[in-house]
C-alpha cells in the first residue's frame, strides 16, 4: 500500500519540497516495481525516483498553512542554539527536515560565515553547500505550506533571523 499520493507535497532530502506527480512502474525498472516521480519545488526540472517499497526515504509530508506560520514565529522567538555539529550530526539534521532543528543549523552556519568574514574568509565548500541544503529545505517548504514564492520564503526566512 502506498503511503502518499499523486498531488502530496513531502520532503525529500536535500531537494527539499517536492510534488509527487505520477506513481507507476519505470520503462527501465521492470513492471513489478513502483516508484513515486518526485518533482521538487526549487528545480521543476528535475525528477526523482523512489521507490514505494523504500518510502521512509521521503521525511514526510510538508507542513500545512497553520503549522508554518507556527515554525516562523518559534524561528522568530528563538535564537542560536550550540555550535556547529559534526558532519554527520548535520547530515542527520537535514535528512529528518525538521524546520527548526535545520533553522538552528543555518543560524550556525552564517555565523561561521560572518566569523570567517571578519577573518577575510570565506565558508569552506562543505559549509557552503551545508548552507545552501539547510536553506533550501526550509524556504521550499515554507513556500509550499504558505503558497507564496521560493523568494518570497527566502526574504521570510532571512526576516525571522534576524
Amino acid at each position: 500500500m502506498q503511503k502518499y499520493k499523486i498531488g502530496d507535497h513531502v520532503m525529500y532530502g536535500v531537494s527539499g519540497a517536492c510534488k509527487i506527480v505520477e506513481i507507476g512502474t519505470l520503462d527501465f525498472a521492470g513492471p513489478d516495481k513502483v516508484y513515486y516521480s518526485l518533482k521538487p519545488v526549487y528545480d521543476s526540472r528535475d525528477t526523482i525516483y523512489v521507490l514505494v517499497t523504500k518510502d521512509e526515504e521521503i521525511s514526510r509530508k510538508v507542513i500545512g498553512k497553520k503549522k508554518a506560520q507556527e515554525v516562523v514565529k518559534q524561528i522568530r522567538e528563538s535564537g542560536m542554539k550550540g555550535q556547529l555539529p559534526d558532519r554527520e550530526t548535520c547530515d542527520s539534521i537535514l535528512q529528518n527536515a525538521d524546520s527548526l532543528e535545520v533553522t538552528n543549523l543555518i543560524r550556525q552556519l552564517r555565523n561561521v560565515r560572518a566569523q570567517n568574514k571578519k577573518n577575510h574568509k570565506s565558508l569552506n565548500i562543505a559549509d557552503q553547500k551545508l548552507l545552501t541544503y539547510a536553506e533550501r529545505i526550509v524556504i521550499s517548504e515554507l513556500a509550499v505550506a504558505l503558497t507564496i514564492s521560493m523568494e518570497d520564503a527566502y526574504a521570510m526566512l532571512n526576516s525571522a533571523l534576524d
